[in-house]
């Protein structure tokens, strides 16, 4: 085994983390700001002179899109160097395991940690889109899972960012069993080639199996150029059929019959975990699935009747707390962890669980601390007679719930039009419904945005 190099630039080297054809990838330690870093190498005397100058401008280009992102679900990129021996980019260096890893050891995911990882991973090629910058390679080996089922995306080295001189339109570059049929043809490709990727990594989680697995490179471009894969309820029965329908949207072939955006995948995965109808591909079916009730997830279904007895303002502004950190799943949680809590104490931890930073955590269960001060002793028939005599909530005009749609869907997409109808039948008034709507924005900048937009 070759010996670790002393320093590769200003950072100290630690130890191999993993090697790959062209070069290895180091923890290194950078002595000025005193942080562990990761620091991935190409070497030249591992290639070819007409490869090294197309490796190294791949790399370049991993380091320019790497660079131009700052989002918690992307891995964030330092610095590019080149010297004797070849190029290196130093990114940070995250601790846990690539989801390849977990498919690998025969891993099966619950259908709330599907949704979650799926959620990050929209989330974060929803920035990276916004930002110009299209992955290209989304696959398992580069989705690293954290503690607490963070997920975090790597390796941009095929990425396509609009305005570059280090763009190729029309190179086949990728993974075949997570390649779009355009990028398989050759053909421009935009961010719904991101997109097909990401209803592969959907459909693995969903079934523990790639859709276009095959013994050769040629089968595998059969399968996805021509083949529909079984709708993943045929591989695992005990799947809620709605996500069939968005597993066929996502790999619809025609990137126009696909999600044209990562934030309507979302909101088609929420609403199939909520059980509602999904619109199939025309060229599939031309019909909508339907969640059955008695295949429905049970965090998703309503409890019968809250264990903890707590009033109606106080379960609604745990919501709106808790969807800051998680989003609109906030809703089901709350009503799942108040059917089964015998206590606030046990109400609020089981809810905090789901928020994976601990300051943010923290944060959550301070602010509510006086939810323990609320908690009802009151009989249940006394809460219904409370409830009967509560006054009549007010009728928002059509054209001013059409406008705060809208406003909304720019944040959220397609999910705005549930929000709204949810939100409209739970607010005693406009500034209450604009509150509850702005819950469902994650970002605190883009909620203000919202809010301010409503003003106006």
């Amino acid at each position: 085994m070759s010996a670790l190099p002393p320093r590769i630039g200003k950072y100290e080297v630690r130890r191999a983390l993993g090697k790959g054809a062209m070069g290895t990838v180091y923890e290194g330690f950078d002595p000025v700001i005193e942080r562990r870093v990761a620091i991935k190498t190409i070497l030249r005397e591992y290639l070819e002179a007409a490869q090294a100058e197309e490796a190294v401008a791949r790399f370049k280009r991993e380091a320019q899109a790497g660079g131009r992102l700052n989002h918690p679900g992307i891995v964030s990129v330092y610095e590019y160097g080149e010297d004797e021996g070849g190029a290196y980019i130093v990114m940070e260096y995250v601790e846990g395991k690539e989801l390849r890893q977990w498919f690998r050891s025969g891993a099966r995911f619950d259908l709330i940690d599907v949704f979650e990882l799926m959620k990050q991973l929209l989330v974060a090629l929803d920035y990276s889109h916004r930002q110009g910058v299209i992955h290209r390679d989304i696959k398992p080996a580069n989705l690293m899972v954290l503690d607490g089922m963070k997920l975090k995306v790597m390796d941009f080295g095929i990425a396509r960012i609009e305005s570059s001189s280090l763009t190729q339109v029309g190179t086949v570059v990728g993974t075949p069993t997570h390649m779009a049929p355009e990028q398989l043809t050759g053909l421009p490709a935009d961010a719904r080639c991101d997109l097909w990727s990401a209803g592969v990594i959907l459909y693995e989680l969903l079934t523990g199996a790639n859709p276009f697995m095959a013994d050769t490179p040629a089968a595998v471009m059969h399968k996805v150029l021509q083949v529909q894969p079984d709708p993943p309820s045929v591989r695992q029965p005990s799947l809620p059929k709605g996500f069939d329908a968005v597993a066929a949207r996502a790999l619809a072939k025609r990137p126009e019959e696909r999600f044209q955006g990562a934030r309507e995948f979302h909101a088609a995965m929420l609403h199939a975990f909520q059980g509602k109808a999904i619109a199939a591909p025309r060229a599939i079916t031309g019909t909508e699935h339907t969640l059955a009730p008695s295949a429905r997830p049970k965090v998703a279904a309503p409890p019968p009747a809250p264990a903890l007895a707590l009033p109606p303002e106080t379960v609604l502004e745990v919501e709106r707390s808790l969807s800051r950190f998680i989003g609109p799943l906030a809703k089901m949680l709350v009503r799942d962890a108040q059917a089964k809590a015998a206590s606030a104490d046990d109400f609020l931890r089981a809810l905090a669980g789901h928020i994976d930073d601990e300051a943010e955590r923290t944060a959550f269960l301070a602010k509510l601390s006086g939810v323990r001060r609320v908690e009802s002793t009151t009989p249940p028939a006394a809460r219904t007679a409370a409830a009967a005599a509560a006054p009549a909530r007010e009728a928002f005009p059509p054209e001013v719930l059409a406008s705060a749609e809208r406003r909304l869907a720019t944040f959220v997409g397609p999910l705005a039009r549930v929000l709204i109808k949810d939100a409209a039948g739970q607010s005693g008034n406009l500034k209450d419904l604009y509150r509850q709507l702005a819950a469902h924005i994650d970002d605190e900048a883009e909620r203000r945005e919202f809010l301010a937009s409503l003003e106006k």
